[in-house]
């Protein structure tokens, strides 16, 4: 059972891993989105 406190910094790498992942996910979400709105516009437009 002692050793189930030696995985905690292990889980809290992990865990700042998935955050950073998850930050990059937000932004590439955000930059296709704006891609679909430019489309939709210049769609609009013709």
């Amino acid at each position: 059972m002692e050793y189930v406190g030696l995985l905690a910094p292990i889980a809290f790498i992990f865990a700042l891993s998935a955050l950073g992942q998850i930050g990059a996910l937000k932004k590439e979400i955000e930059q296709l989105k704006q891609i679909i709105r430019d489309n939709e516009e210049s769609t609009d437009e013709s």
